[in-house]
C-alpha cells in the first residue's frame, strides 16, 4: 500500500511540475504591459515570413502534387492502349492459329480420301512396264541441251 501511495504521488508531483512548467512558458511568451510595441515587431515580421516561406512551400508542394497526377494519368492511358493493342494482337494470333490448324485438318482430310481411294483402285496403279525402248524426244527437249 505504501508503494502505491508512493508512486500515486510521484506521477501527480510530475504532472503538476508539467502544468505549472508549461503555464510559466506560456507566461514568458506572451509579452507584458511594460514591454512596447517596438519589441514585439522583429517578432511580427519573422511571423509573416515564416507564413510567406510555408505559403511557397505549399504552393511548390502543390506544382508537384498537379504534375505527379498528370504523369500518372498520362501513364494510365499509355498503359490502357498497349493492353487494347496487345489484346487484339493476341485476338489475330489466335485467329491466324485457327486458320492454321483448319487448313492442316483440311490437309489431313484430302490426304485420307486420297489414300482411300487408291486403296480402292489397286488396278489404276500399275504402271505399264518399260520395255527399254528409248524415249521419244519432243522439240522442246532438244532446245534444252
Amino acid at each position: 500500500m505504501r508503494k502505491t501511495n508512493l508512486l500515486f504521488v510521484s506521477i501527480l508531483a510530475l504532472l503538476l511540475t508539467g502544468f505549472y512548467g508549461t503555464s510559466l512558458q506560456a507566461q514568458d511568451a506572451t509579452p507584458s504591459p511594460s514591454t512596447g510595441m517596438k519589441d514585439m515587431k522583429p517578432q511580427m515580421e519573422q511571423m509573416h515570413a515564416q507564413m510567406e516561406q510555408m505559403h511557397a512551400q505549399m504552393v511548390q508542394l502543390q506544382a508537384l502534387m498537379k504534375d505527379a497526377m498528370e504523369k500518372m494519368a498520362a501513364a494510365d492511358a499509355a498503359m490502357k492502349t498497349h493492353m487494347e493493342t496487345e489484346k487484339a494482337s493476341m485476338t489475330s494470333q489466335m485467329a491466324l492459329q485457327h486458320a492454321v490448324i483448319d487448313h492442316l485438318q483440311s490437309m489431313d482430310d484430302h490426304m485420307k480420301a486420297m489414300s482411300a481411294q487408291m486403296t480402292m483402285k489397286p488396278a489404276a496403279m500399275d504402271m505399264p512396264k518399260k520395255t527399254g525402248a528409248p524415249m521419244k524426244m519432243d522439240k522442246g527437249m532438244d532446245n534444252q541441251k
